[in-house]
């Protein structure tokens, strides 16, 4: 999984680009009408060419200014000074859609036709983040922000944190973001009073996870994660870091814990009398519109809820069948339920400490190295490893994954190191593909480090495309004779399986009227996770994240099926790392661009090896 405080200035863009499609307002999905290639159409002169390709890269320089301008996690991963937290607002969500209407109507005006394939791509994700940005105004509602997964506070943690404070001005700055911050917890109480006036509300279990979230935050200014330790303060006067030091104590806490400890107080009273006992954002008014969008978006496909809770049901079968094969070669005669319960308990897959976990973890890396260049022509400049999450954030079940930036160089894993006694590791290999290598860290530190895309190409991320490239990585390692023994084939199998069952309960708890103790009950009979995890794995399904844990499984079979259509359409000339290299190489892309990428890939591929001239 991917994680970034970018995610909330997009979240109601996701659901919102679909609403569009669902309630027949004018626009296409983005890419729909164009061709795959520049090459489909006779080439334009060479003079109308250059003029269109100028006026694109205008438009996509004046979009990649806003977003540096605006964007707090841009601005963090390009190492460039922190000036605002994220706006949370219902305002700054029209001000962005007022905004994307105006870069609408430029992108209007371009020939398609006149364009080469890469800068068709531009056109057609330029299109895309703009269709997105209108229509999000219309779900605003829809997105509990004060969930563990899209909360600020572990971005803005991670920028404060690496914050340089080396004058009088970084320090009055700093200051400035503190205060800010405190306004920050102010707009998550207007956004969930603005939801219940609306008749949404968290249901009870996940109000109980928020409530906690926020009072782990709420430490005193010698204990808080937004003090700054001395050391940070290296080569500041000494009289100048003393006032500062007092003064950053003062606001956390006269403004900061106060004000968390007040919407924490404030969630768990009336707040929570009122929540409902049931999950799904299908309840809420205009909730089945909405969640259909979510799905829409999340996977890059138009199916129905239903026929996606048919496809997951189908996938859990086969899945049970493999790991019956499976148990079969351990010579265990039980049940898949009970040998879930053995390997939750036994000592060999259990971790006693963070440091154990973090070595579980990279041991798996350092078994795929050796291979990775039988498989990959590219991989990225930057470092990766392992790390523990802050306590605080531990209702996130797993972790994210960290892109590198400037301040913290090094894409790293965040793994949660609470309750190891209920987390066994037999899938820490099937884990660690997809999030570090060859998953996201190869996707999304190449990406940010291709000096071909335009800048704002750069931090593109669709649910589908980078979740779908985690699992198809996970699965990978199968082919890769990763999973040389029957634990760790069971551990892949067994994580497969618990994406397979998201595409039954995330459907059934969000359109199908499944309880949450329905979807608790499907997952515990299938899962190697404790009812901890699955709890909370359920909340994220139904109201932290509805349809984003669908496009795991989904994105992943869209690109396990180009690469099936590659290799039928190239033979014996299919290269893997030459596919590998087609997928990654232009950064991320819906699965309807992607699809027309690899179809015009592979006749560039044709081409290539007949020794045919390009058109």
């Amino acid at each position: 999984m991917i994680r970034s405080t970018r995610a909330l200035r997009r979240a109601g863009r996701a659901a919102g680009a679909a609403i569009l499609c669902i309630l027949g307002a004018s626009g296409s999905a983005p890419g729909s009408a164009a061709p795959a290639s520049a090459a489909a159409t006779a080439a334009p002169p060479a003079a109308t060419a250059a003029g269109t390709a100028a006026a694109l890269a205008a438009i996509a320089a004046d979009y990649w200014r806003h977003e540096l301008d605006d964007d707090f996690y841009i601005r963090m991963r390009e190492g460039l000074p922190i000036e605002r937290l994220p706006d949370l607002s219902p305002e700054y969500a029209e001000k962005e859609a007022a905004w994307a209407r105006t870069l609408r109507e430029r992108l209007a005006r371009i020939d398609e036709a006149a364009l080469t394939h890469g800068d068709w791509l531009t056109l057609a994700l330029l299109r895309h983040e703009a269709e997105e940005s209108i229509a999000a105004p219309q779900v605003y509602w829809y997105v509990f922000l004060a969930t563990p997964y899209d909360a600020p506070f572990g971005g803005v943690h991670t920028a404060l944190g690496s914050y340089k404070l080396a004058s009088p001005g970084d320090l009055a700055n700093y200051l400035r973001l503190l205060h800010a911050y405190a306004a920050m917890v102010e707009q998550l109480r207007r956004h969930l009073e603005g939801q219940q006036a609306r008749g949404m509300l968290m249901p009870k279990p996940e109000v109980d996870t928020v409530a906690a979230m926020l009072r782990a935050y709420a430490r005193p200014p010698q204990e808080s994660v937004l003090q700054v330790s001395a050391d940070r303060l290296h080569g500041v006067d000494a009289a100048a870091a003393a006032d500062f030091h007092q003064a950053a104590g003062r606001i956390i806490a006269e403004e900061i814990d106060p004000a968390l400890v007040r919407l924490a107080d404030e969630l768990a009273g009336e707040y929570r009398r009122q929540a409902p006992d049931r999950v799904g954002i299908g309840q809420y008014p205009g909730g089945d519109a909405a969640y259909r969008a979510m799905v829409r978006v999340q996977t890059g496909f138009d199916l129905a809820p239903e026929e996606i809770h048919r496809r997951g049901e189908a996938e859990v079968e086969r899945l049970s069948r493999r790991m019956a094969e499976v148990r079969h070669q351990l010579g265990f005669a039980g049940t898949a339920r009970e040998l879930n319960q053995r390997l939750r308990s036994d000592p060999r897959f259990l971790a006693r400490t963070p440091e154990e976990v973090a070595e579980r973890l990279m041991a798996p890396v350092r078994k795929i190295e050796p291979k990775i260049s039988a498989w990959f022509l590219k991989v990225p400049k930057a470092p990766y490893g392992v790390e523990a999450l802050p306590a605080a954030m531990g209702g996130m079940t797993y972790g994210y994954y960290q892109v590198p930036t400037p301040a913290q160089p090094r894409g790293r894993y965040l793994f949660n190191p609470g309750q190891l006694d209920q987390r066994p590791l037999v899938w820490a290999a099937a884990l660690i593909y997809h999030e570090l290598i060859p998953g996201h860290h190869f996707q999304l530190a190449l990406q940010a480090e291709n000096p071909d895309l335009p800048p704002f190409r750069r931090y593109l991320t669709h649910t589908a495309f980078v979740e779908g490239w985690g699992e198809y990585s996970s699965h990978l390692g199968e082919e890769m004779g990763l999973y040389d023994d029957p634990y760790s084939l069971y551990g892949r199998l067994a994580m497969d399986m618990f994406l397979s069952t998201r595409l039954v309960v995330d459907t059934g708890m969000n359109a199908l009227g499944w309880t949450r103790q329905q979807a608790t009950d499907y997952m515990r009979a299938r899962l190697l996770e404790s009812d901890v995890q699955i709890d909370s794995e359920v909340l994220r399904y139904s109201i932290a994240m509805p349809a984003q844990a669908l496009a795991y499984k989904l994105g992943a079979t869209h690109i396990e099926d180009l690469r099936r259509h590659a290799e039928t359409a190239l033979g014996n000339r299919f290269d893997v790392r030459r596919f590998h290299e087609a997928v990654l190489g232009n950064g991320s892309l819906p699965p309807d661009i992607l699809a027309k990428h690899i179809d015009w890939w592979i006749e560039q591929e044709k081409r290539e090896t007949s020794g045919a001239p390009p058109p």
